[in-house]
């Protein structure tokens, strides 16, 4: 029985895949759930200078970044908030696998769940699959819900 539910999102509709599941179980095992997006700033911040000019500080940029998913996890907090679910919203930067496995430890998880992204051949080789290392890195039972 799980009392605790990481669940992690990368901010897109497919990494949404998995928030049903995760309302089903906290809602089944009566558990809290800490809602988890990984912030990639190198990569942010290059491309918001470029398109906002290079007058704003990598700070402010950084900060802009970090509340947008902020805001992004508490919508999806009261979600399930509505349907009865204690929620928590955490931003973190870094390295997303290594931050999941982290934040699973940190928030005292009893199960980590995600979405696949399901990345096949040449995208597999170049990208990796973040849900593939946290399984190498965790030993916490992990959902893994196929992105449609």
């Amino acid at each position: 029985m799980f009392k605790h539910l990481l669940v992690t999102l990368d901010g897109s509709p497919r990494s949404e895949a998995v928030i049903p599941h995760a309302i089903d179980i906290a809602k089944t095992m009566n558990a809290e759930v800490t809602l988890l997006r990984i912030v990639d700033t190198a990569n942010s911040d290059w491309s918001e200078r470029g398109a906002i000019g290079k007058s704003q500080s990598s700070t402010s940029i950084k900060s802009t970044y970090v509340d947008q998913a902020n805001a992004y996890l508490n919508r999806i907090a009261e979600q399930m908030a509505h349907a009865g679910i204690t929620a928590h919203a955490v931003v973190k930067q870094g390295q997303p696998a290594k931050q999941i496995v982290a934040t699973a430890k940190e928030a005292d998880a009893d199960a980590i769940a995600m979405a696949t992204h399901s990345r096949r051949g040449l995208n597999r080789v170049m990208f990796g699959s973040v849900a593939e290392e946290v399984l190498h890195e965790s030993n916490l039972p992990i959902l893994l819900v196929r992105a449609a």
